[in-house]
């Protein structure tokens, strides 16, 4: 049986403009998908990453701050 990978999602439109529900799209696992998924999902990490540590430096400035 052949191995699949999520590469994204589409959604339709009803006539009257609202979405559909999305259907998720799917290519053959492969190194080049494979390849090609991680080198999308690096950079999203990295801004996830980087929010993350903003938000733990605010709320450790706020504790503090609530602290004095």
């Amino acid at each position: 049986m052949d191995d699949y990978i999520q590469i994204g999602v589409i959604a339709a439109r009803a006539p009257d403009g609202t979405f559909l529900p999305s259907q998720p799209i799917y290519t053959k696992r492969t190194p080049e998908a494979e390849a090609a998924e991680k080198a999308a999902l690096l950079p999203v990490a990295k801004v996830f990453a980087e929010k993350f540590a903003q938000y733990m430096r605010e709320t450790r400035k706020l504790e503090k701050e609530a602290n004095s």
